[in-house]
């Protein structure tokens, strides 16, 4: 899980490849989820100064979201991904069968940044999980192939644009993720997985949205039953509100002591905002925290 994404873990890795006399010429290749990704995609953008590797994603979240745009990463105990480098893989090989083997929980926890995708520049694609949701949630092959290479395909327009996110077309990307990354650091990535975490951290988000104006009632009505209805958290009952506001602080999105937010101006419609009022985020986090509202 997430708590493999160490250093410690990565001098592992460096000493096999050391031991076995890796070369530059050789592939590194990254099977599994997003947390392999991750590691393995440091890794080799650091040993020898660049060896290639490439992704084969088994996971949803790793399908729709680590596997794609050349984000590798390990965490601190200070805060998520914040030693990494970006590194684009020689290649990614996503086959949508191998989403059959997963536990329940791991396939819900992908479909949030899917359902993200769209949420932040594709309201066709929204409807399309809307008004399929039984074929999609059975993963029936056509219609689930179809979203997933919609979603995807997202991802790859944004990246192949703004890679290193200078353009401030990447950080779109980024919906939920304020929050998402705070309640995973406060909770030591052990009690919400990434895609849970950024489903509660999207709904923050459109209570932001709401608040300022920019979302009406009926789109933040919207976007809950869509995330209910693939499975996924509204709220983070009893979070240590504090604790998820400090790890906020830490993140790589805070500027001059300012989080750059992603708001959505609408469904479909994402921007970033640099002024959301302190006391509203302190009141979102509250509202996040007891799910009996």
């Amino acid at each position: 899980g997430e708590q493999s994404k160490t250093l410690e873990n990565a001098q592992h890795i460096y000493t096999w490849l050391a031991d076995h006399k890796a070369e530059r010429g050789h592939l590194i290749v990254a099977l599994g989820g997003g947390v392999v990704g991750d590691l393995a995609g440091y890794v080799a953008a650091t040993y020898l100064r660049g060896m290639p590797f490439a992704q084969v994603p088994t996971s949803m979240l790793a399908m729709m979201d680590a596997s794609i745009g050349g984000k590798t990463a390990v965490d601190l105990p200070q805060g998520k991904n914040l030693v990494g480098a970006f590194y684009q893989p020689k290649f990614v090989l996503s086959d949508v069968s191998m989403l059959t083997t997963l536990p329940q929980r791991e396939l819900t926890s992908g479909w949030a940044e899917a359902l993200k995708h769209g949420l932040i520049l594709d309201e066709g694609l929204l409807s399309t999980f809307e008004n399929q949701s039984e074929e999609i949630l059975a993963l029936e092959s056509e219609i689930a192939t179809d979203v997933i290479r919609r979603s995807v395909a997202i991802k790859a327009n944004i990246v192949s644009q703004d890679e290193r996110e200078t353009l401030g077309l990447r950080v779109l990307l980024n919906y939920g993720h304020t929050i998402g990354h705070g309640i995973e650091s406060a909770t030591g990535y052990g009690s919400y997985l990434h895609g849970e975490a950024v489903s509660i951290g999207m709904m923050g988000s459109a209570y932001i949205g709401e608040a300022l104006g920019m979302m009406s009632s009926e789109e933040v009505a919207r976007q809950r039953a869509i995330l209910k209805t693939y499975g996924l958290p509204l709220c983070a009952d009893g979070m240590d509100v504090e604790a998820v506001r400090n790890a906020m602080m830490s993140d790589k999105k805070v500027a001059s002591g300012s989080i750059r937010w992603v708001l959505l101006d609408g469904i479909g419609n994402a921007v970033t905002r640099n002024d959301v009022p302190q006391e509203l985020v302190q009141e979102t986090l509250r509202r996040l925290s007891d799910c009996s509202c």
